[in-house]
């Protein structure tokens, strides 16, 4: 456990100052405090701050940066006309009021809270209302939801009221920050389970909005930072008090709130609840007509043999699980006394989410008709049916019937045996039964269409107990549900009894004394315009980080981000009309070579562009780019990826002309084009990619068909502008890089396409002179020029 001193000293813990902006030698530079801030510490160094960038490289840059797509040639030519002083400004006003902002700064938001369409893990069972959470990201960056209530609606929503009448902007659909992690979905031990949720909550909630691991105290004592293990089991306490699962294996849904949809709810409610009590004492009838038929039913319970498990806990009354155990055959058995020989009708009741047949064996001779061949669209109680599944003939006495699947079945319920000669009034009976469960799913099927969405609710509070050594095995002492001590922010001594704690949590997060959260989010703001954060380590604000180059110029922008009322669109006003952000990359080789890393920000940090904005920029050049906003996903395979549904799964993304962040996120199967340019593990909170250089990137620009296809898009494009050769080339670099070409670069371009239309072996003049310009398109798609923002 760190110590007194480590608490008092950690940087991040201390209170947000309010600096005053210090003194500089060459005052004519500064255009905002921030820049005073950085030229401080360049003159401190003896270093000067590089030139100012050129209108086409500034306009290229901040268009990318603000909407994630290239700027057009229009526009790169009006703002270079454009010799007022406002000219950036009104750039900057236009694209923060795009809604092409919040794809592309939503996009930054979903790395941070780990967003998928999907499980992954040991069932990559699919997420479809996940989309819902990420529509409502990308529209509160649009509309600039002040951060502190974006916060609040994450960790909250669903405690604070509606105030918008707007689909999209019930705070509701926030809380899916919650329910978006990765679970193991089969885990038998529900307490294990509960634990894990809670833990990897905790965990990105810290990593997301505080810049801390939190996590790493479920097991001990943080190692490095001022977090007890008490201090994790009080935050755990609050979301062990959250509904985060509606059963075992099946996440919490709920419905959008509106006057409307409450009207719609309380209707479908009460209808379903009707059919299901009348399909229930249409069961008891039933089993009643079986008996008076000389029949008999078996529970799951009296299954004599096999490789059977009846878990109530997990699935509710009257399940039984077969082949659970993981054996090559699983199998049942059960004993029949038959009072009369001859035939007799089989019925199964059983719930199947898809077909699995089963050999049935009699006295150790095979069945011909296979049994369980039929779905009844879920593994959970809900989705047991009764089927009967034809005759057998029996002998007098003991009977033993055997079920044998490959691979297992879950879920068989019941067993009933009925003579033949009395079944028609069991068959009847069945029948009624069957259209009332017809009658069932149709009422789900209306109820379904009401707009559900990933959110969590108030579940029954409780504080949590330490677990000894992370283990839920072995409870310590009881916590109360509280926050850490160490960072402070107003902590309450104790949360409102009867509540879960997470709205006092999400205030806490914001409240004016927390030192905490407008620190990290003002950072990771920073770092996706410069490519790196005033600190380092975006998501690690302890003492394993990195400590801030520039820690009053981090606090002003904490307290202009609260002065502001956290409005995230004002902070990027703010840097990207400062001088430092205008700064041109090729600043003077004395100072890299101080300041190598460019820590002091001497001139404007290279980087490349993340794979969406590659693959957009591409989209958009060629005139193909599908702008519109929002819509679901498409329905990929998820579940148990088969090569067949990976191949699926890339065909559509290949295909698609959707903006990048539209574009299905399956954890267990993520577009190959974006994890070949570091698209993140969408299992963790990811606050800065990683950016690789590899031969494999290069290739595939080069051999890629896709690219190609888009190459060929944009030279088509350019050629219905171009009234000769030289224009062309004019235009091709305008597009791809915002700056005409050189006399010199125009020349090896025309003796580039000359000499490669010459190795051609196409007939046709007009696709050999399309194929030669793709080819040269392709040469400068493949470049650093394209690729790197500068």
């Amino acid at each position: 456990m760190t110590t007194d001193a480590d608490e008092v000293t950690l940087w991040s813990l201390q209170p947000i100052r309010d600096p005053a902006p210090p003194a500089v030698e060459h005052s004519s530079w500064p255009t905002s405090v921030i820049d005073s801030f950085i030229l401080a510490r360049l003159e401190e160094a003896d270093l000067a701050p590089a030139p100012r960038a050129g209108s086409r490289e500034l306009l290229r840059r901040v268009t990318f940066d603000l909407v994630g797509l290239p700027p057009t040639p229009e526009e790169v030519e009006s703002f270079v006309r454009d010799d007022s002083p406002d000219a950036l400004a009104k750039v900057v006003d236009r694209l923060l009021a795009s809604p092409r902002h919040g794809e592309r700064w939503g996009r930054h938001w979903l790395d941070v809270v780990r967003y998928a369409d999907s499980n992954g893990a040991d069932e990559s069972v699919p997420f479809p209302n996940a989309y819902r959470f990420r529509n409502w990201v990308i529209g509160a960056f649009n509309r600039d939801l002040p951060f502190d209530r974006f916060v609040h609606e994450q960790v909250a929503g669903d405690l604070l009221p509606r105030d918008d009448p707007e689909e999209d902007t019930d705070p509701l659909i926030g809380t899916g920050f919650l329910v978006l992690g990765t679970k193991i979905v089969a885990e038998k031990d529900l307490a294990k389970m509960d634990a894990d949720i809670v833990d990897e909550q905790i965990d990105t909630l810290g990593r997301a909005f505080l810049g801390m691991s939190l996590g790493c105290a479920r097991c001990h004592d943080h190692k490095f930072d001022p977090i007890p293990t008490t201090d994790y089991y009080g935050l755990a306490g609050i979301f062990k008090s959250t509904r985060t699962m509606a059963s075992p294996g099946k996440w919490l849904e709920r419905p959008l709130r509106s006057g409307r949809g409450e009207e719609l709810t309380r209707r479908r409610d009460a209808e379903l609840a009707r059919k299901r009590k009348k399909v229930e004492q249409l069961e008891e009838t039933f089993r009643a007509v079986v008996g008076s038929a000389g029949g008999v039913t078996f529970e799951a319970e009296t299954f004599a043999r096999g490789n059977v498990v009846v878990d109530r806990e997990r699935y509710g009354k009257g399940i039984g699980i077969v082949g659970d155990l993981g054996v090559e055959e699983d199998h049942v058995e059960w004993d029949v006394d038959v009072v009369a020989a001859g035939d007799h009708v089989v019925l199964m009741r059983y719930a199947a989410a898809s077909p699995r047949p089963a050999r049935v064996l009699v006295n150790g001779v095979l069945f011909e008709k296979p049994a369980m061949t039929r779905s009844t669209g879920s593994w959970m109680p809900d989705g047991q049916r009764w089927f009967s599944e034809g005759k057998l003939s029996l002998r007098e006495g003991k009977n033993v019937l055997r079920l044998e699947t490959q691979p297992h079945m879950s879920h068989l319920d019941k067993l009933g045996i009925v003579p033949a000669e009395s079944s028609s009034g069991v068959v009847d009976a069945l029948k009624a039964l069957e259209a009332l469960h017809a009658e069932l799913a149709s009422s789900k099927s209306v109820a379904s269409t009401s707009i559900q969405v990933m959110a969590v609710d108030e579940g029954t509070v409780q504080n949590a107990r330490v677990h000894l050594r992370g283990s839920h095995t072995s409870p310590g002492e009881e916590v109360p549900r509280r926050f850490p001590d160490a960072i402070g922010g107003g902590r309450p001594d104790a949360l409102p009894e009867g509540q879960s704690g997470r709205l006092e949590l999400a205030r806490w997060l914001t409240s004016a004394t927390h030192p905490l959260t407008s620190r990290v989010i003002a950072n990771r703001v920073w770092g996706w315009h410069f490519g790196r954060g005033i600190v380092g380590t975006p998501d690690d604000f302890g003492t394993r980080g990195e400590a801030p180059s520039h820690p009053l110029l981090l606090d002003h922008l904490s307290r202009l981000l609260r002065e502001s009322g956290w409005s995230l669109k004002a902070l990027h006003r703010r840097i990207v009309l400062s001088s430092t952000y205008g700064m041109t990359a090729n600043g003077d080789p004395l100072a890299a070579g101080v300041d190598p890393d460019n820590r002091l920000l001497g001139r404007f940090g290279r980087r490349r562009l993340e794979a969406e904005a590659i693959r957009d920029a591409l989209l958009e050049m060629g005139g193909g780019l599908d702008r519109g906003v929002g819509g679901a996903p498409l329905e990929v395979g998820t579940y148990n990826l088969s090569p067949a549904d990976v191949e699926k799964n890339r065909v559509f993304c290949v295909r698609s002309r959707r903006r990048s962040v539209y574009l299905p996120v399956v954890r267990t199967n993520v577009y190959d084009f974006l994890t070949l340019f570091d698209f993140p593990n969408a299992d963790l909170s990811t606050g800065e990619r990683a950016t690789t250089t590899l031969p494999t990137q290069a290739l595939f620009l080069m051999n890629s068909p896709w690219v190609i296809e888009q190459a060929g898009h944009i030279v088509r494009r350019s050629m219905a502008g171009a009234r000769d050769d030289e224009a062309l080339v004019r235009g091709l670099f305008l597009v791809l890089f915002s700056r005409p070409p050189s006399e010199a670069e125009t020349r090896v371009a025309l003796e580039f396409v000359g000499s490669y239309a010459a190795t051609l072996d196409v007939a046709d003049a007009e696709t050999r002179r399309v194929e030669s310009w793709t080819g040269f398109c392709q040469a400068l798609i493949a470049s650093d020029e394209f690729i790197v923002l500068r």
